[in-house]
């Protein structure tokens, strides 16, 4: 079995559900979809659950890996990951040592993006307060623990950043 796990992080609003979305239509690839208590936006392809029946499929072992952020539960199913394919999974930073531990190859992107147009992109996708974004944008996040870790600035055309993901994602060995 050759599998193959990029994991995606970086902090809200970066731009990784745009990102893979664009992504999608230039990389063959098992793009994983996550399980989440809350709705998702134009631009994410989750499948959504109630709070309550995600605690029921954790307490049933449906997960390999879940977490809480912002007042969600979010989770991705066991029976997911392909093998023989490159598998894509936007995650928290939290759980990368969950995917260290179950598979061996294993490499996280960080993604990141200036504060300046991050707050723009907070402020156009009009999920929080003023007050919440400057708060978001004020936290400082402890270093990424990871063992093949990168960072990948989004901070070009979205058909750009897109192809130039493409071309690091290909270069992982």
């Amino acid at each position: 079995m050759n599998k193959k796990i990029v994991l995606v992080v970086g902090a809200s609003g970066v731009g990784k559900d745009t990102l893979l979305n664009e992504l999608k239509k230039i990389l063959d690839a098992n793009f994983i979809k996550r399980y989440i208590t809350r709705i998702p936006d134009i631009n994410e392809t989750n499948y959504y659950l109630s709070k309550e029946a995600f605690i029921i499929l954790k307490q049933n072992s449906f997960f390999i890996s879940s977490w809480s952020a912002h007042g969600n539960f979010y989770g991705i199913s066991k029976n997911c990951i392909k093998d023989d394919s490159i598998n894509i999974i936007s995650i928290s930073r939290a759980v990368i040592q969950e995917f260290e531990k179950e598979f061996e190859n294993v490499f996280t992107i960080n993604i990141v993006l200036d504060k300046d147009t991050l707050k723009k992109r907070l402020i156009k996708r009009n999920r929080e307060t003023l007050t919440q974004i400057e708060n978001r944008l004020n936290r400082t996040y402890t270093k990424i623990e990871a063992k093949n870790l990168l960072e990948f600035c989004n901070d070009k055309s979205i058909n750009e950043s897109a192809k130039k993901l493409k071309e690091l994602i290909i270069s992982l060995k």
